[in-house]
Order: C-alpha cells, then structure tokens, then sequence
C-alpha cells in the first residue's frame, strides 16, 4: 500500500512540472471572447494644396499697381500686378531710332549695290569693288535686322510688365507691395523675387513624416484618418498617395523618416493650407476575432504561451494547464488565437508569467 502511494505522488510531482500549476498565487482570470483588433498609428502633418504656383515676373522693375489682394481668388488670366514700364518705353524709341538709322543704311547700301552693278557691265566699275559693294549691303540687311530683335525683345519685355495668373485658384501668400522693386526671374539672380503664391485650395494634401519602423506598414491608397486641431471631434478621411523610397535624417538622428502625402478626400472647416492636422494611421484592423490580452501571453522564441484554467474547476481551484497557442494579428492589446484556445476558455496570469516578468506595455496608444 505504501509502494502505491508513493508511485501516485510521483506521478502527480512529474505532472507539475509538465505544465500544471496551482491556482493559489493567480493575480488575474479573463474569459476568452471575441474582440476587434485596432492598432493606430498617430502622426502630425502639414496641410499642403496638391496643385500650386509660385508667382515671379519676368520684366524687373518698380511695382507700379497691385491688382489682387492675398486670400483673394482669381481665374486664370487674371491681373495679379503691373510693373513699371516707362523704363523699358525709353528703351523701346531708342530701339525704333536704331531700327530707323539701320533701316536707312541698308537702302543706301542697296542703291549702291544696285547702280555698281549696271556699270560693272560697262566696265566702269571694277569687280572687287562690286564684291565690296555686295558685302557692305548684307552687313546693312543683318545689322537692320539685329536691331528689328533688339525691338521685338523690348516689346516682349513690356507685354511681361503685366503679371497674369497663370491658373484658376485663391492668393495665398502675396510677398510685395507697390512701390518695391522686382528682379526678373530670367536674370538668374537668385532665381528673381518671388512675388506670392497662387493655389487651387479645393484639393488639399497632407504631408507627414513617419518613422522607418513604421512606415514599412503604409502602401498607397490606404485610407487614414485626419483630425484639425482647431475643432474638437472634426475628422475627415484620407488616401495615401505617395511614399518616398529613400529616408531622410536630420542633425544626428539615427533613425531616418519617410515623407508620406495624403490627399484629403473632402475639405472641412479646420483644414486649410499651412495649419497642422492629426493624422490616424490604422495598421491593422479586424472586428469579431476571438482574442486574447497580451499580458496573459508569454512568448518562447516563435512559440506563444498561456495559462488555462481546467474547466471543472473554473468556480474554485484546480490545476493550471500551461497551453501553446497559435497567434495572428495584434493591436498590441489583444492577440488573434488562431488556434489553442476556445470562446470561453479561461486563461490565468500569475507573478512570474511573461518573458519579463511584467504584463506587455503598449507600443501605441
């Protein structure tokens, strides 16, 4: 008899050790159920219009008549300002008194040209000076002609006096005032001044950037969700659009970040270029999966673990079973079962499960 007993306590000893555990020391019971997975990831970014211009001139001059105000909308065509031409008037009747001087050289040259040859054929005038003749007429015609493209370009150069629109859309910067002076872009002088900026405010986008750990996640045409600070519970959603191939570091960062643009798919009060919005990016989603909480959930290199309550003794103790289960997604909340666990089944946390110790923090909020 004694033989018996002692063979039942060891097989109940060894049965510990492979995965059964008293309930004595258990900090906390769930029951399995079904839950909705939603990890989000929260960024900010600028609010930028997708299709814009920035205004420069191609004449320089005095900035004579501002024709708009900023924040005004415009069509395309339209007179954004006018720049001085009286410079370019006294350059222009110098140009026409040039065009004249050369106009009559050339005639003169012509008729000279032209009565050479009716006496070369008499003999009178000799054939090198006939060939010379011929030469100083075309040097006339070429020199008329240059100052005929002196004329032109001053004529060019008054029409840019005036700078129109270039597309439909609203002001939404103006960098001058009437009486400055404006540097052509043309000259190559730090590209000219830059007068203002015209956009189409319609179709607005909003660029952020996200953290190489992250955005590993994204693709295009995700949809995210963008919220404007300025109006509390305003939320409208977006689409991904772009996402740049090569990560960009700043200072001594050692991690780099990813340039991604949303295209915002309907415009609401809050939104607007140059102002800062929250951006939800949801990494992943799933609703109705049975699911577990992370902390009842210890990990072993590729294998993931909990601690199961016996089902006849649910209500009071028992043995604790240590089960393999086969994990999907997470929100880092919850984990997908995908197999090994039951809707009902009860897991149990005690002190010493986890890989550390401590249930799992959260990555995200």
């Amino acid at each position: 008899m004694k033989k018996c007993m002692k063979m039942l306590l060891l097989c109940c000893i060894a049965g510990a050790g492979c995965g059964t555990k008293k309930d004595g020391k258990i900090l906390e019971r769930h029951t399995i159920d079904k839950v909705n997975l939603r990890d989000v990831m929260a960024q900010t970014g600028e609010v930028q219009p997708i299709i814009k211009a920035e205004l420069k001139s191609e004449a320089s001059g005095k900035i004579e008549k501002i024709h708009i105000k900023e924040g005004e909308k415009v069509w395309k065509g339209d007179t954004i300002l006018v720049i001085d031409p009286l410079r370019l008037l006294y350059k222009k009747e110098k140009t026409e008194l040039a065009v004249d001087r050369a106009g009559i050289r050339k005639e003169k040259a012509l008729r000279d040209y032209e009565q050479a040859k009716e006496l070369f054929t008499t003999g009178t005038v000799p054939e090198k000076e006939l060939a010379d003749l011929k030469n100083e007429y075309e040097l006339a015609e070429i020199a008329y002609k240059q100052e005929m493209l002196e004329l032109k370009d001053i004529l060019d150069q008054l029409d840019k006096t005036v700078v129109s629109a270039p597309m439909d859309g609203v002001i939404t910067a103006l960098n001058v005032e009437e009486g400055e002076i404006v540097v052509s872009a043309t000259t190559g002088f730090q590209s000219g001044t830059s007068i203002g900026t015209i956009a189409d405010i319609t179709k607005l986008e909003v660029v952020s950037q996200i953290g190489e750990v992250d955005y590993i996640h994204l693709e295009k045409g995700q949809k995210v969700m963008i919220k404007p600070e300025a109006f509390e519970n305003a939320s409208t959603k977006g689409t991904i659009t772009f996402i740049s191939l090569s990560a960009r570091r700043g200072g001594n960062d050692e991690l780099g970040n990813f340039e991604v643009r949303i295209s915002v798919d309907s415009i609401i009060p809050g939104i607007a270029p140059g102002i800062n919005v929250n951006v939800e990016f949801v990494l992943t989603e799933k609703k109705n999966v049975l699911g577990v909480p992370n902390h009842f959930v210890t990990r072993q290199r590729d294998r993931y673990f909990v601690r199961t309550l016996a089902e006849n003794n649910r209500n009071g103790g028992g043995n604790i079973t240590r089960t393999e289960i086969e994990v999907g997604s997470t929100d880092f909340r919850h984990y997908e079962i995908l197999s090994g666990l039951s809707r009902g089944d009860v897991v149990v946390l005690f002190k010493d499960d986890g890989e550390d110790g401590k249930p799992r923090k959260q990555r995200r909020k």
